[in-house]
């Protein structure tokens, strides 16, 4: 069998990659759906993030693996999360059809009432943590951008901005759940 890696031993160390991940796989779905408030697309994250493990293994050694699995997965996670803002987003600006015709009162309601949702979850975060997400999410500025202008360790704001994130996916998820 070929090698991807000059490794000694790939197989072993595969094994001992493909183990890690079977014994943390429950306890990184868990944390996943805390993060994004839905079963499945837990189990698909935690899945996804378990495959760049083994790519990443496969390529050089991977010191801490099990935290490198955790973090990959947060990072995964938040994506998801910033695409489904997005997407809601523009779901809203597209509601008009082909031939011009607005969106009746009930569209606009059920608009309002998810604005509403999400206002009442961004009151819910602490000043630091909504201070964060605007300045990520709103603004586009980097970690370190953020870390700067508010005189914090990128980590500290990595940390704030994965909070704000899993709390925003809950608040705003939550119903959803099935």
């Amino acid at each position: 069998m070929s090698s991807i890696s000059p490794r000694a031993a790939p197989d072993a160390e595969s094994q001992a990659i493909a183990e890690l991940y079977a014994s943390c796989y429950g306890e990184l779905v868990a944390y996943l759906r805390r993060l994004c408030a839905d079963h499945g697309q837990a189990e698909d994250l935690a899945q996804e993030a378990g495959m760049r493990l083994i790519s990443q293994a496969r390529r050089e050694t991977v010191e801490k693996p099990r935290a490198f699995l955790f973090h990959v997965a947060t990072n995964l996670a938040r994506d998801q999360l910033r695409r489904r803002m997005v997407s809601d987003s523009h779901a809203v600006d597209g509601d008009f059809d082909d031939n011009g015709f607005a969106p009746g009162a009930d569209h606009i309601a059920t608009v309002q009432e998810d604005v509403a949702r999400v206002s009442a979850a961004l009151n819910t975060l602490t000043p630091r943590a909504r201070d964060v997400l605007v300045l990520a999410r709103i603004h586009g500025h980097t970690q370190k951008e953020i870390a700067d202008r508010l005189n914090l360790q990128p980590k500290t704001v990595e940390n704030h901005l994965t909070r704000a994130l899993a709390q925003l996916g809950a608040a705003l998820g939550g119903r959803r759940r099935q």
